[in-house]
């Protein structure tokens, strides 16, 4: 009776190491049907508080949230490490911020006490404490040679070009040797090697925990291309990047850079208030009308500082072009800077609220073949040069294109006659860079 305790609970172990800030285990299936009684179940909880006051329900930061690829095990005598964690503030519409190290504090973490521990983060959003927890392991020794994964295949396993993955029906199980399993949430694994972009056979690889297994699926068809694309047909890799650069440079009307004065706000307008825009990092809807700079100002993605051109009012260059621009709160572009774009926010790098990752990336994509002079790199970037080129596309792949950006290619498309093709056509991210 004791071993069995044991070994349900060395299980348990597994999975708290395995989710990120919530752990998504009912219960433990054996061969034979067995519940864990309430005494052996472990149970971590994210206490939300709300705040309400009358008018600015909406605008008031309502919980924190932890993700990220952070360490959840330990060896006894090893410090707590966050490199990798995430913690985003929501306010009352959902728009999510992320928070420096300093922003806010982390309670909980014994190094020198084996076991599962808790771990709180605490931020004060100005009238109350909001906290999120997290689990890790601190142990002695600890091996999972002597578990594996077992997967059930998804329901669809037959693709089209561009189609997107559809882990509908995909179950993934933790599997102890005497068959004991927990089933896994989705955010407790990584689902790679799946790609629309070319036909054949794909193999998808399912892992946690250093642990792997893989099944395939199948992509057919094609992809018809527009007009305006037709001779990239049948282009990959620097050929097809050639030639989408003469693609979006044939017919290309520059705009100044006061003209993006009066083009971000419809370019950037909020769909649910005409007179308003969206702000790239806060998310944010305000006054579209340019007072100055004082609402909001002229943000350029890809930095002015490193294009190696001036933003002058009366000038068409790179630093005037409608797709490297974006309104932004004054405050929060000074802070951004000339930083680079990364996962976390440091004194080098920033990390942009993660629903306009995606945007981002494609923005820089863009700027690269519109512009033969710039490139993205995986290292600190110089003038000429913009990154983390890796990190922008996991950001394509995590955050897919979405109405407000289609709509703000198509009225782009109005005012200055080219078109991003990463937004149009999202497989031409994996066929050039793979």
């Amino acid at each position: 009776m004791m071993n069995s305790f044991i070994k349900k609970l060395s299980i348990l172990f597994m999975i708290l190491m395995v989710g990120m800030s919530s752990i998504a285990c009912d219960f433990f299936t054996q061969a034979t049907t067995t519940s864990i009684t309430t005494g052996t179940t472990i149970t971590t909880e994210t206490t939300t508080t709300e705040h309400i006051t009358t008018g600015t329900y909406w605008q008031l930061i309502q919980e924190i949230q932890i993700s990220g690829s952070y360490k959840t095990v330990y060896e006894l005598g090893e410090s707590l490490d966050t490199s990798l964690m995430v913690v985003e503030t929501v306010n009352g519409l959902g728009f999510k911020t992320a928070l420096s190290s300093e922003d806010y504090t982390i309670s909980g973490y014994n190094a020198n006490s084996s076991g599962i521990q808790v771990i709180t983060v605490t931020y004060s959003n100005g009238y109350e404490d909001l906290i999120d927890t997290f689990v890790v392991y601190v142990k002695e020794a600890m091996t999972f040679a002597n578990f594996h994964l077992e997967v059930t295949e998804p329901t669809k396993t037959e693709y089209e070009l561009g189609e997107d993955f559809d882990p509908t029906g995909l179950v993934v199980k933790l599997v102890a040797e005497d068959e004991s399993y927990i089933t896994l949430s989705n955010t407790q694994y990584q689902i790679t090697g799946f790609s629309s972009s070319v036909g054949g056979e794909k193999t998808i690889t399912v892992s946690t925990l250093g642990l792997e297994t893989t099944f395939t699926v199948t992509v057919t068809g094609s992809i018809s291309l527009s007009t305006y694309y037709q001779s990239a047909e049948g282009l990959t890799g620097s050929a097809l990047k050639s030639q989408l650069h003469t693609i979006i440079n044939t017919g290309f009307v520059g705009v100044t850079y006061g003209d993006a004065r009066y083009m971000l706000d419809d370019t950037d307008r909020d769909p649910n208030n005409s007179n308003n825009v969206i702000l790239l990092y806060l998310g944010t809807s305000v006054s579209g009308a340019w007072d100055g700079g004082v609402t909001w100002n002229r943000e350029h993605v890809w930095p002015q500082s490193l294009l190696g051109v001036a933003a002058d009012n009366g000038t068409v260059n790179a630093a005037s072009d409608l797709q490297n621009l974006k309104p932004a709160n004054p405050s929060v572009n000074s802070s951004r800077g000339n930083k680079y774009y990364d996962d976390m926010t440091t004194s080098v790098s920033y990390a942009p609220r993660v629903e306009v990752r995606g945007d981002i990336a494609r923005i820089l994509l863009y700027m690269e073949v519109m512009y033969s002079i710039y490139h993205l790199i995986n290292s600190t970037p110089a003038v000429n040069q913009m990154a983390l080129l890796d990190v922008l596309l996991s950001w394509h792949e995590l955050d897919p294109v979405d109405s407000f950006e289609m709509n703000r290619n198509e009225v782009i498309y109005t005012l200055q006659k080219n078109r991003n093709p990463f937004i149009d056509y999202p497989h031409f991210v994996e066929l050039i860079w793979g």
